[in-house]
């Protein structure tokens, strides 16, 4: 029997009827085996400058640092089963305000180390119609937070994305030992049913586990339940991340809810995604998240805050080059209002696979003794 073979992985094929071509994703290169199947191995790096102001202090903190340094694994095996892993250390040697063991100030660059970001597997029950997944992973909630970093809109997700999983003071709600952005270890069955207008992804994820009392051991609640509808006006989005563009490779219309409960905890949210080409002269984006939630008497550092997340833009298929806009607004019961008003500019010669982003964010809250200004400015490199 003959061994692996390396095979360039070709890209999907862009839609039919989609007039403004998107860019061509590089092929990258996957091992593939008998029986369907395979292995594919990725990269991604987001080299990033920062400069932003201080609420109190004077002057701005301007720095070079990696956003994410991403190293990816998936593949198939026999055909049926997917799986994906990838590591990650955000905001390499971006530095950090702290205190020395004497009680002095420091003020130090974070050093490589690394994380896993995403591991978990897929069982394609029946096609595309019932999928299985187990392991760690973005719980269905609404459509920015489901989205792949590798594929975003403007230089990051929203800000308010995974509020709901960490309290005002940085602790993450749901008792892991460090800030998961958004993760969760679980199983989920998802699908895409009436010819893909219709998608569905409903599970059970660890959340907060009790802690150990006098008499009863700990872990002994029922389990976070998450689930998200999504219905698919033209194209569907068949992968587990969703894109925040398909640079016109697809054309979606979407409307989304999604649900996140456990015992007093609760969230809910809706949005709308549309991502179309226009004729010949390139791909118009624009998503609106909405989300409330809400920790209740179960997770009482968590506020009750409602969220909109708001984006749009342009890319002008003859130059690759487009605008984009933002504007995100958090209600904090019992807290100050926040918004956070962003503009900038996208070049994508070479689609998610390289691309430059230059943002400004303007960032106020209600009472604040200032304004906060912020510059970023990020080169994409990405396969897989």
């Amino acid at each position: 029997m003959p061994g692996p073979v390396l095979v360039p992985l070709q890209p999907e094929a862009a839609a039919s009827n989609a007039a403004a071509p998107a860019p061509t994703p590089a092929p990258s290169f996957r091992v593939e085996g008998p029986g369907g199947s395979s292995l594919r191995v990725g990269l991604l790096l987001q080299p990033q400058f920062q400069s932003v102001n201080n609420a109190t202090l004077d002057s701005y903190s301007s720095n070079l640092y990696l956003r994410r340094t991403r190293i990816l694994v998936g593949g198939s095996l026999f055909g049926v089963f997917d799986f994906f892993f990838d590591t990650d250390y955000p905001n390499l040697f971006l530095p950090a305000a702290g205190t020395a063991a004497g009680g002095g100030a420091t003020y130090l660059k974070s050093t490589p180390g690394m994380n896993i970001q995403d591991a978990f597997g897929t069982w394609k029950v029946f096609k595309d119609m019932v999928k299985i997944d187990v392991g760690y992973m973005l719980p269905p909630l609404f459509h920015n937070a489901v989205q792949g970093a590798t594929t975003l809109y403007a230089w990051d997700y929203f800000a308010y994305a995974f509020t709901s999983t960490v309290s005002p003071q940085g602790v993450p709600v749901f008792g892991s030992s460090a800030n998961p952005i958004g993760r969760d270890l679980g199983v989920q069955v998802r699908g895409l049913v009436l010819n893909g207008h219709l998608e569905y992804r409903a599970g059970l994820f660890q959340g907060l586990r009790d802690a150990p009392s006098t008499t009863d051991v700990g872990a002994r609640n029922f389990f976070r339940f998450a689930a998200r509808i999504q219905l698919n006006l033209l194209d569907a989005e068949p992968g587990f991340f969703y894109q925040g563009t398909y640079l016109g490779a697809r054309k979606i219309v979407s409307v989304g809810g999604t649900v996140d409960i456990q015992d007093s905890y609760k969230l809910f949210g809706g949005d709308v995604f549309v991502d179309l080409p226009v004729g010949p002269v390139g791909v118009v984006t624009a998503q609106v998240d909405v989300a409330h939630w809400n920790g209740g008497s179960f997770i009482t550092v968590l506020p009750k805050e409602t969220a909109l997340m708001s984006e749009a833009g342009f890319v002008f298929a003859p130059v690759q080059v487009g605008p984009v806009i933002r504007y995100e607004r958090l209600w904090p019961t019992g807290g100050a209002n926040q918004a956070r008003y962003v503009a900038g500019v996208g070049y994508w010669p070479y689609g998610h696979n390289s691309n430059v982003k230059a943002f400004y964010t303007r960032f106020h809250e209600d009472g604040a003794a200032r304004d906060l200004n912020q510059f970023n400015v990020q080169w994409q490199l990405y396969f897989f």
